[in-house]
């Protein structure tokens, strides 16, 4: 039988742990498993951990020691290597609640399989999976944030990765960052990630200069689009400088331009309808959940 690893990294969110952990464990069947990687949270997690193991055989927990030369990207790898599964669905967040679509992506997912030349991450909204395989020979690496960037950039290099634009899967119940705090833990912690993986400042300047925009871009009146682009070429000179004094990962050559990884990622994205006409497969609909069906197909019923 095929096994299956649903991958949680936990680090003190005790108050969205059960409500999230019980929206995962309430859809799936006895060839999953739930595990749990808990950082060395200090917010009564592990004990409401262990009481959720008890009640859930299909869950596991890895208690870690707290240890700050360790990061999120590590703790997704210890996932990855603890897992029984020979397939991995990685990253899901213990601050999300769930849909009953699960097991409908992992369907998607052995469909596009079929159809792919060689192994397969497939890279949704909220959910991905991958042979466990694939994520020990191109693993996540020890980055604090922008770990599946990260990821990314490396499998898109081994053309083993695509992308799936779906309806939303999940609902975040955690707290929300101010933008202030957006833009300090994610924004500007991710650009210093790319420098620590090589990406070149030239390029990430380049990129922030002329990148296509997005809808939210062509909304903002020119003044505010012209100050956001130099912002970002601001950040990007300034996190330069902070990498340097940090570990560094090496990244295949290609993927060391931002405006190419940029290419790649939107040549592997797709529709799951366009990805069945691709790859030359049909997802069985008929098998789908009528949640499953909705978030990636569209109304139920859909051609």
């Amino acid at each position: 039988m095929v096994r299956y690893t649903v991958a949680v990294c936990n680090y003190n969110m005790a108050e969205t742990l059960e409500r999230s952990l019980e929206s995962i464990l309430g859809q799936l069947t006895p060839e999953f498993e739930v595990l749990v990687v808990d950082g060395g949270s200090d917010d009564g997690s592990v004990s409401l951990l262990r009481d959720l193991q008890e009640r859930h055989e299909t869950l596991r927990v890895v208690e870690l020691d707290a240890d700050p030369e360790r990061h999120l990207g590590r703790d997704r790898q210890i996932a990855v290597e603890r897992a029984r599964g020979d397939y991995v669905l990685p990253q899901l967040d213990a601050d999300d609640v769930y849909d009953d679509c699960i097991r409908d992506f992992v369907s998607i997912y052995h469909a596009f399989e079929a159809g792919f030349d060689g192994p397969l991450y497939l890279n949704g909204q909220g959910l991905n999976i991958a042979p466990a395989s694939l994520l020990e020979r191109i693993p996540y690496r020890n980055l604090p944030t922008s770990e599946d960037r990260d990821l990314w950039r490396r499998l898109l290099a081994d053309d083993a990765m695509l992308r799936l634009e779906h309806g939303s899967v999940r609902e975040s119940i955690g707290y929300e960052r101010s933008v202030v705090d957006e833009m300090r833990y994610r924004d500007f912690a991710g650009k210093v990630a790319d420098a620590q993986c090589g990406v070149t400042l030239t390029s990430c300047l380049k990129w922030a200069a002329t990148a296509p925009t997005s809808p939210l871009e062509r909304s903002r009146p020119p003044l505010a689009h012209a100050m956001k682009r130099g912002y970002d070429c601001l950040t990007f000179l300034l996190a330069y400088p902070v990498a340097a004094s940090r570990e560094s990962f090496p990244t295949p050559t290609p993927m060391r331009d931002r405006a190419e990884f940029d290419r790649r990622l939107r040549r592997v994205q797709a529709t799951a309808a366009e990805h069945e006409s691709r790859l030359g497969v049909t997802v069985d609909r008929s098998s789908l959940g009528e949640a499953g069906e909705t978030a990636f197909f569209g109304r139920r019923g859909d051609a």
